[in-house]
């Protein structure tokens, strides 16, 4: 299978759907987000650097909204990179029966995993239907789980399995910005 007709499957079965349950695409189009309340839940594609020939690479990201981008002191700065977000993940992480119970891991500086869709190799049939299984692990696994992350949660995550990273140090201090003037 070539790119575009990857692009067209991927298109039809994940995004449009998931743009109907209040995603919205992001970058050049191939990237996608949800923002609930303070909480942006992202689906990443990779490319530059990380491209890879007949293959599509992504990253589930969560993060706070207030959170500041690595590159910038403005946390409505767009667009958001893997980098930016504290909490990375793959599809593979939301498979099973019971629901996730995902501790913080530390993946900064460019070390996380990434989520490979070897489309080369696949017909179209089964591309679609996998695509469809990656939608609906989205929908009922993905974002119930990123809408039980608080605040409160997050910072006590970061702080008990981080590795004092420069990046955790930023998202402590925002986190505890953020928590003292809720409580104000």
């Amino acid at each position: 299978m070539q790119s575009n007709e990857f692009n067209d499957l991927f298109t039809a079965e994940f995004a449009e759907p998931l743009i109907e349950h209040g995603f919205k695409m992001v970058g050049r189009g191939s990237s996608m987000h949800h923002i609930d309340d303070t909480r942006e839940l992202l689906i990443l594609r990779q490319g530059g650097r990380l491209a890879r020939q007949g293959v599509a690479r992504s990253v589930i990201c969560f993060r706070h909204t207030f959170l500041r981008p690595i590159e910038s002191d403005d946390p409505a700065k767009k667009s958001i990179k893997v980098e930016d977000c504290p909490r990375k993940f793959t599809f593979d992480d939301f498979d099973g029966w019971l629901r996730p119970a995902l501790n913080y891991r530390p993946e900064n500086s460019g070390r996380w995993q990434i989520h490979d869709i070897n489309y080369a190799e696949l017909s179209s049939l089964k591309l679609s239907a996998y695509l469809k299984k990656l939608r609906t692990t989205v929908l009922k696994r993905v974002l119930p789980w990123t809408q039980s992350l608080t605040e409160e949660g997050e910072l006590s995550q970061i702080k008990r399995f981080g590795e004092n990273a420069w990046c955790e140090q930023r998202w402590i201090e925002d986190y505890e910005n953020f928590l003292s003037h809720q409580n104000s």
